[in-house]
């Protein structure tokens, strides 16, 4: 990828997958030689250096998320982008899931699932994540599923996302979760592998030791 980062290769009815968390919420995943790219984001790394994308996920419209400098280095004339209806207004003619929303890419089912604050407020009545505007994704490869959760706290919908194979999960005061409700979200997701995710610090030990059945990444 001409930059370094430590990827993971799962085994699914469909093919391998190769999994890259690149830093903060973005990540990389390789597919039957398709190359996905979820919320590319230039601050934190040189887009310029890594592949180009075939599919890329944004899960909302917020600057490190929907990054045009990121996506300018990566996008090519049959890139494909799903979406919210935020993030059109911003990049008109992409693909626009909604909350509850499906589709299907390259023989991936794509869900989009609700991601919002419930209580992390960026001014009085006001969260930094409004219910409805922005999207996790839960991909489905042939029965082995990978879920992002976006910028999202500990919230109801979890208990539908159903125990799929690999999670990621944000920690990251004050806009989505802190250690104590990262863990309560990975018990109610009950993935078996935890990537946390798009966080300043995090304690992979102190994960371990509260969730014994999860393998932490």
């Amino acid at each position: 990828m001409g930059q370094v980062y430590k990827s993971d290769r799962y085994s699914t009815p469909i093919g391998e997958i190769v999994v890259t968390p690149i830093a903060h919420g973005s990540i990389i995943l390789e597919f039957q030689e398709k190359i996905i790219h979820v919320d590319p984001y230039s601050e934190i790394a040189d887009y310029s250096l890594l592949p180009y994308a075939d599919l890329i996920l944004i899960t909302h419209d917020h600057y490190d998320h929907l990054d045009k400098p990121a996506l300018e280095k990566i996008i090519k004339p049959d890139t494909h982008i799903i979406s919210t209806g935020k993030t059109a207004e911003v990049l008109p003619g992409i693909e626009i899931l909604n909350n509850g929303d499906s589709t299907l890419w390259n023989g991936i089912g794509i869900k989009a699932v609700p991601a919002y604050n419930i209580k992390r407020e960026k001014e009085p009545g006001k969260v930094f994540h409004p219910k409805g505007e922005g999207n996790g994704y839960l991909l489905d490869f042939g029965g082995f599923k990978i879920y992002i959760a976006g910028d999202t706290e500990n919230i109801p919908e979890l208990s539908e996302i159903k125990n799929p194979d690999i999670a990621f999960l944000p920690q990251m005061l004050p806009f989505t979760m802190d250690e104590e409700e990262l863990i309560e979200a990975a018990k109610v997701v009950a993935s078996q592998i935890l990537y946390p995710y798009h966080y300043t610090t995090v304690d992979k030990e102190t994960l371990a030791n509260n969730l014994p059945e999860i393998t932490i990444k």
